[in-house]
């Protein structure tokens, strides 16, 4: 709850996913080499070069996948992570979760699959999309053992798309990448 500036307020604090896992994610901060700010330099994961290098390769891939309608909505309540997501008009396809590439992403974008493959330290990969107009709420990961590393692949190149981190925003650029501890 203390980590950063920004906090729920009391009552949505005490229902929130991030109090119940507070007593593990207390021992992941103490041991966590991540500095405690918002925004990393990307610079400090060399591994990731890797996958900015080649944002054209993996942005050609995602781009055919929404040409044929696959990145899209949960079609169940399969996805309860990312339930509220989808009503805002968020969409996705998962190249990767933990260990293993999806099988569909396997099959339809090879090339972004063999790029995550050399790249170990990312356990999930998504493609995923916000339509103009669309936001996300507020929120908070409830697991305190893990970075985003965001990769712009078609974005309005402009302030006026932008994600808040802790009180402070980053504007998606086309070929970027940010790090950042959510």
């Amino acid at each position: 709850h203390f980590r950063g500036r920004e906090r729920h307020r009391f009552l949505r604090q005490l229902t929130d996913h991030s109090t119940f896992v507070a007593p593990y994610n207390a021992m992941a901060y103490l041991a966590s080499k991540a500095p405690n700010r918002p925004y990393l330099d990307a610079d400090q994961f060399p591994e990731l070069r890797k996958l900015t290098d080649n944002w054209r390769i993996i942005r050609d891939e995602g781009l055919r996948l929404m040409d044929e309608g696959m990145v899209r909505t949960a079609t169940a309540h399969n996805d309860i992570g990312f339930h509220t997501f989808f009503k805002r008009g968020w969409t996705r396809f998962y190249l990767k979760w933990y260990d293993e590439p999806q099988p569909s992403a396997e099959a339809l974008c090879p090339r972004t699959v063999e790029l995550l493959r050399q790249v170990p330290s990312v356990h999930g990969a998504m493609f995923a999309t916000l339509p103009p107009g669309g936001r996300l709420g507020a929120h908070r990961d409830p697991f305190a053992g893990s970075l985003r590393y965001h990769l712009g692949l078609r974005t309005p190149n402009s302030d006026a798309c932008w994600i808040e981190v802790d009180g402070k925003r980053y504007s998606w650029r086309d070929g970027e990448a940010v790090v950042f501890d959510e």
